[in-house]
């Protein structure tokens, strides 16, 4: 169950990535016979912009749990692109507030950009961990594959307000997902689940990450002594 999600959700979340930086030029075309320079300033401008939200993605991370992080993320990924996806037709001549919403759903982005790699780092036993985060990352890999293929194709046929939609429904998907395979944990869920596994005990150890945080153990403080030998 957390493999899959790991990799089921990495997978949706390249394929938006990669979908969509394959295609921002495109997307911020003015007319179809616009300047091509002016798209690419555009796309410059933008990423300029989200560079907020990728410094707040990690702070983030350290106050809510990687999984109320990532439910936000593709939350606001959902809304701005389903708004992007109905009115873009209409949006298209009002280029501030076009601009506005896509710096806003790369924003959001920017979240499951970080906790798609920190929750397969956490989750998986020391002796599979690696293992865990390289299948996920390698799934991410399939999606950035065919996110770049698919929207690409979307974009050569016109169909800009498509890419919208195949976003909006692939981080409602992602969303849904998150909620059903993800844990919510932290860093003692971890720990004992930990301890668990080392045991062999891998499916109490499953139900312990997905039994929610757990408080910490309360252990006693002894003063540490050194051993030596006084002269």
């Amino acid at each position: 169950r957390p493999l899959l999600g790991t990799a089921l959700i990495w997978l949706l979340f390249d394929i938006v990535e990669y979908g969509l930086k394959q295609n921002d030029a495109a997307i911020f075309s003015a007319a179809e016979d616009g300047p091509y320079s002016h798209s690419i300033l555009t796309v410059a401008a933008t990423r300029m912009l989200v560079i907020p939200s990728l410094a707040f993605a990690p702070w983030l991370l350290k106050q809510i749990s990687s999984k109320h992080v990532q439910l936000i993320g593709f939350a606001g990924c959902c809304v701005f692109n389903v708004i992007l996806a109905i009115a873009y037709e209409d949006l298209k001549g009002i280029t501030v507030l076009f601009d506005a919403l896509y710096v806003l759903q790369l924003s959001f982005q920017s979240l499951p950009g970080v906790s798609t790699m920190a929750i397969s780092a956490e989750i998986f036993p020391s002796a599979v961990k690696g293992t865990g985060a390289a299948i996920s990352a390698a799934s991410g890999k399939i999606g950035a594959t065919v996110g770049s293929y698919y929207f690409t194709h979307l974009k050569n046929e016109g169909r800009i307000s498509q890419i919208f939609w195949t976003v909006t429904f692939t981080s409602t998907l992602a969303l849904l997902l998150t909620f059903v395979l993800i844990p919510n944990y932290n860093g003692a869920t971890l720990s004992k689940a930990e301890e668990l596994a080392d045991a062999g005990k891998t499916a109490e150890a499953r139900r312990m990450l997905f039994s929610g945080p757990q408080d910490c153990d309360p252990e006693d403080e002894k003063p540490s002594k050194e051993a030596g030998v006084e002269v």
